[in-house]
């Protein structure tokens, strides 16, 4: 009986509920152990953030503290956005001049190529782009190193911006050819266009962030290298849906009142290029979308209305067909030679990274294109402004 006693009194004893201390010590002893797991998770961040600047460091000679984005390449004056000579961004390294590629060589006959992101050149290697490739096809049919071709070209940068910086540009380069490669995209959005024409709004520096996580690209990179197609365009759709609150609801179509715009621009950029004696070329816009379109043709438009939520997935195909067109007209009407590079190009993802970036083998097509297109130009064109004259191929 002492012993059952004993047992129930021991068992009462732990049955019962901790005292106030011992209560307190746990919690002090959870808080601990929640703090050492953060710190374990801080410490490998950081040093994959450190790695990933490091990286940066050896591989492009980029600092290692502070921020290190695209910006970097750009400078702002009263025009607005430009290049700024001598900078670089990963793979991307701009001239003495601010633009994309090699020095120009003296002597050479210069081309200059103009358009936004698409010209400028993302996912090829560098090198690659399609301006490039129009230098390296016309120097082959040259069998000399006759021609210098020109990327003047930048991410987001609209016709309106390209007069602005005309001038500076002809005086600079001296071209007497200009390949004019325009971004459609740019007129989606009527309030876009406005702007862009504006003089009192001309883009100024955006204020650089204090920190900047220099894994986060390489996040987004490999998370689009592994996850599934559908999950990814599953994300871009809800990312769609929020954005939807700041336009409204999205357009069928790209209005006309747009396309008159885009007309009128590039009649304004003829004009301003011929008042400076450089020719005009114009080149029709392609795309990765073709007659008939595959499943995969409906998630990259999805990945395209991430960048442009206003217009719907069929209005993009819509916007390319009717801007074309236009392209086509004011190069008759104007006696413009045109390049139909929306015929000449094959969609589909072996020519295109994304639904208009090209991969290596779509610039190389384009400036294969390009080339052929600009021999007959180059034959019968007068001389240059450097002086030299241009003999035929």
């Amino acid at each position: 009986m002492v012993d059952e006693k004993r047992a129930v009194s021991i068992n009462d004893l732990f049955s019962e509920p901790l005292s106030p201390p011992a209560r307190g010590a746990t919690l002090v002893q959870r808080t601990k152990k929640i703090l050492r797991y953060l710190l374990a998770i801080f410490i490998v961040i950081a040093a994959v953030e450190f790695c990933a600047r490091l990286d940066d460091y050896f591989s492009y000679g980029a600092p290692i503290l502070g921020v290190y984005n695209n910006e970097s390449l750009y400078e702002y004056d009263q025009l607005g956005k430009r290049g700024k000579p001598f900078a670089q961004y990963k793979k991307f390294k701009l001239n003495s001049l601010g633009f994309r590629g090699p020095e120009l060589h003296p002597g050479r006959v210069p081309i200059v190529c103009f358009g936004s992101s698409e010209t400028f050149g993302l996912y090829e290697p560098d090198g690659s782009e399609f301006p490039r490739q129009i230098e390296k096809y016309l120097n082959q049919q040259a069998a000399t190193p006759r021609f210098d071709v020109v990327n003047a070209a930048y991410p987001g940068e609209t016709i309106p911006t390209t007069i602005r910086h005309l001038p500076e540009i002809v005086e600079e380069v001296k071209p007497q050819i200009a390949v004019i490669y325009p971004s459609l995209a740019n007129y989606i959005w009527l309030p876009w266009i406005k702007s862009a024409h504006d003089p009192s709004k001309i883009p100024i520096a955006p204020k650089a962030p204090l920190f900047e996580w220099r894994i986060a690209e390489n996040v987004r990179v490999v998370m689009k290298q592994i996850l599934p197609d559908r999950l990814q365009t599953w994300l871009r759709q809800r990312e769609v849906s929020k954005s939807s609150a700041e336009f409204g609801p999205p357009l069928d179509r790209v209005p006309d009142e747009n396309v008159a715009m885009f007309r009128e621009d590039l009649l304004a950029l003829i004009a301003a290029l011929r008042s400076r004696g450089v020719e005009p070329v114009l080149v029709t816009h392609a795309t990765r979308f073709g007659t008939t379109m595959t499943p995969e043709d409906y998630a990259m438009l999805t990945a395209w209305r991430k960048f442009d939520p206003m217009l719907k997935e069929e209005g993009f195909l819509d916007m390319e067909q009717r801007m074309n067109a236009a392209l086509r007209s004011v190069a008759q009407e104007e006696h413009v030679t045109l390049i139909d590079a929306a015929k000449l190009t094959p969609p589909g993802p072996t020519f295109f990274a994304d639904f208009s970036h090209f991969t290596a083998a779509g610039a190389d097509r384009m400036g294969q294109e390009i080339a052929n297109g600009l021999r007959p130009v180059l034959e019968t064109a007068p001389a240059t402004k450097r002086g030299k004259i241009i003999a035929t191929f």
